[in-house]
């Protein structure tokens, strides 16, 4: 049985029965365990191992590389610039957009600064979750909306490590609130004087 589907672009697809000839997935339980075993010994955490290996990947028997959370994200991201890069936001969006940037990175650096004190403070459980944390909280900001009111609306309901970020986060709402009321006011006052 065999369909074929076209798309767009002229790229097609052909679906046909499994015969064996086809590559698939070739991943087995003893090499998924070796990629474990270091991990494993090393923590004794299985959940930590499993969740480390799906966040950085990892090679098949083969050589083949099956991407991790953190390759997806980097590729996503990417992606996510190249797109916002075809649209000009204008003078002032780009400005407010900057500023977030820079809150975002503000925050990525307090992160990064609390995962390291708490790996320095020698106790390794609390590091552990320091760790987890901080990865939690990157991935969060990495799944910000690309769009402007999007990413104002996530960093809303975002619980910010660092109170220097936050604080600039709040002044920065309190001037579009701001901007927003002058500007209707302008138009309003704009329509009434016409």
């Amino acid at each position: 049985m065999r369909r074929t589907r076209r798309r767009r672009a002229g790229t097609r697809f052909a679906y046909s029965a499994w015969d064996g000839t086809q590559t698939g997935f070739d991943y087995d339980a003893d090499s998924l365990f070796a990629e474990l075993n270091d991990d494993l010994l090393y923590h004794g955490d299985l959940n930590a191992a499993l969740r480390r290996l799906m966040n950085q990947g990892f090679d098949d028997r083969d050589g083949r590389r099956l991407t991790g959370l953190r390759e997806m994200l980097e590729q996503l991201r990417g992606k996510r610039d190249e797109l916002l890069g075809q649209f000009d936001l204008g003078g002032v969006y780009d400005e407010i957009a900057r500023e977030l940037d820079d809150i975002v990175d503000d925050e990525r650096e307090a992160v990064s600064d609390f995962a390291h004190d708490e790996a320095a403070s020698g106790d390794e459980r609390r590091a552990e979750i320091a760790r987890a944390a901080a990865a939690e909280r990157n991935l969060q900001l990495d799944m910000l909306a690309p769009d402007l009111p999007g990413r104002v609306r996530g960093l809303q309901q975002y619980q910010f490590t660092s109170s220097a970020a936050r604080q600039r986060f709040d002044d920065l709402l309190d001037r579009l609130r701001t901007e927003v009321a002058e500007s209707m006011f302008n138009q309003v006052s704009g329509a009434m004087g016409d």
